[in-house]
């Protein structure tokens, strides 16, 4: 629970952390409110750690998630010192985000495309949101196709577009990274 041992390692008195975990299978969300619950209190847990579904849709989950998000985030949204172009739509919920991180999340080609089409998604509709995905590769090249996918996707994104404060994806790059560690066979750290 990757998200958790984020929120715990953040965790102090004066902390404004909020985490989302997600997942879209019920008896995995399920595992996770539950462990959520068994936080010591001290941990404030509870209130630095929401669980919720999130389908790989096209909506990146749909009118629940982004109330989700809203209500996890409200507090922090007048925080936000980035610039927005008149064009923008402040009620994004997913420009609260600051990062995506995930990891897990690749298994084989049959989820390339809709994995490259919610990170696309989300780098379009937020492209100041730092993703970093902790993948193992367990088909050849799967990690490459997500890559290019994922790229691919943002550019055909933006020739849809003419705003110009998508600019700052002009050039837009995926780093694909090697994790070197004993236990670790084949994991990949992708970056956007």
């Amino acid at each position: 629970m990757l998200s958790a041992g984020l929120s715990l390692a953040l965790n102090d008195v004066e902390s404004t952390t909020r985490l989302i975990c997600t997942d879209n299978d019920k008896p995995t969300l399920k595992n996770m409110r539950h462990n959520i619950s068994r936080q010591p209190a001290s941990t404030n847990m509870n209130k630095t750690v929401r669980i919720e579904a999130l389908d790989w849709g096209h909506d990146v989950g749909g009118d629940k998630f982004s109330s989700a998000l809203r209500s996890q985030f409200r507090n922090r949204s007048t925080e936000t010192t980035r610039e927005t172009c008149d064009h923008e739509q402040p009620q994004d919920p997913l420009r609260l985000l600051s990062h995506l991180i995930a990891s897990d999340v690749l298994y084989g080609t049959t989820t390339v495309d809709p994995l490259s089409s919610v990170i696309s998604a989300v780098k379009l509709r937020n492209p100041h949101v730092i993703v970093v995905l902790l993948l193992k590769e367990r088909s050849p090249n799967s990690v490459a196709i997500l890559k290019q996918k994922i790229e691919a996707k943002v550019q055909q994104g933006l020739d849809m577009t003419d705003q110009p404060c998508e600019s700052n994806l002009q050039g837009f790059q995926v780093s694909v990274r090697d994790v070197i560690h004993n236990d670790l066979e084949d994991m990949k750290m992708v970056e956007c």
